[in-house]
């Protein structure tokens, strides 16, 4: 029976976390690619139809 219990103990000890990868890490953070400076395209262009459609395509990417 005190196995039994110390088995239970463990297993309770040793349960799911489903929020233990829900933190940032600091890498992202701090990533900045300028090529996916998506408001400075925007801003920038000189054709804003032409840079919206861009903008939407990658985004729709990175839902993919």
């Amino acid at each position: 029976m005190e196995a039994l219990q110390m088995l239970k103990f463990r297993l309770k000890q040793e349960r799911l976390n489903f929020t233990d990868s829900w933190m940032t890490k600091e890498q992202q953070l701090v990533e900045d690619d300028p090529d996916d400076d998506l408001l400075h395209m925007l801003v920038n262009a000189t054709n804003h139809q032409d840079e919206i459609d861009r903008i939407i395509q990658v985004l729709n990417l990175d839902d993919e």
